[in-house]
């Protein structure tokens, strides 16, 4: 049983569990199983049957699949308050598709299948909110898939910037890398040294600023109008030929030389 006021309440805020009425939630908190796990540690495995779903409280959590010739294969980083492995209480076969290590101290709890598939069944609308749900992270994977599969190296990076601005109108911005460079280079299908390339060739061309782990965008209009969804990407062929790009004070066109990788 969930003790804790502030616990109870990230719980209860967790979209799966906030639509329930009120009995049917405290019949999840009944259920809830709380744990804490060191930097590391291997919370589930890619193939292990599955019966519970979890709910991130604190730290976070790095899903990965293990491809056939042994790479690791980032699919998603859970913050807290999102859960996880919710989706395979729907799968016919309920074994997890991914695999799920702690990237700090994680605090998280989590709770039966069973029982919210019984829950979600007397609740029908219920149901729906947690199809609304699924469906929004649905398209998040379905937009990142296209991102991997129909840009460049290049792009995917500069696309992964683009996409942590809180505020596309803004001048400048500066974006802090909450993950290692490995883990970024693999969450966007690519090794670490062409990530480092990438970012050294984006920086010589005046797009970004490397201080430590934060980014600096001098120029997010230059970002934008060579890498935005709207911009004129350059293809992953052509992009080591210059491309122009103009600032947003009126001045002439620059040439920067982004190479394909």
């Amino acid at each position: 049983m969930i003790q804790s006021p502030d616990t109870r309440r990230l719980i209860l805020h967790n979209p799966l569990i906030h639509h329930l009425d009120t009995v049917a939630q405290e019949r999840m908190l009944a259920s809830a199983q709380e744990s804490s796990h060191d930097t590391g540690a291997l919370l589930i495995r890619q193939g292990q049957d599955a019966d519970r779903f979890f709910v991130v409280l604190k730290g976070r959590v790095k899903l990965f699949r293990i491809s056939a010739d042994g790479q690791e294969k980032v699919v998603e980083i859970i913050h807290p308050g999102q859960t996880f492995a919710e989706a395979v209480m729907f799968m016919q076969k309920s074994i997890f598709p991914v695999c799920a290590e702690t990237l700090e101290p994680v605090h998280l709890v989590s709770f039966p299948n069973r029982l919210m598939l019984q829950l979600l069944q007397e609740n029908p609308q219920s149901c729906l909110h947690l199809l609304g749900h699924m469906s929004v992270r649905l398209h998040q994977r379905l937009g990142e898939l296209e991102t991997l599969t129909l840009q460049n190296a290049t792009q995917r990076f500069a696309l992964f910037l683009i996409q942590r601005l809180d505020d596309r109108s803004v001048e400048s911005a500066d974006i802090d890398l909450e993950l290692p460079k490995r883990l970024i280079a693999a969450r966007l299908s690519m090794q670490p040294e062409t990530l480092s390339r990438i970012m050294a060739r984006l920086r010589t061309a005046g797009l970004i600023e490397i201080h430590g782990r934060t980014i600096r965008i001098p120029s997010v209009y230059n970002l934008l109008n060579e890498f935005g969804d709207n911009g004129n990407h350059a293809s992953s062929d052509n992009v080591s030929a210059g491309s122009a790009v103009a600032d947003n004070t009126g001045n002439s066109p620059r040439m920067i030389n982004i190479s394909s990788i």
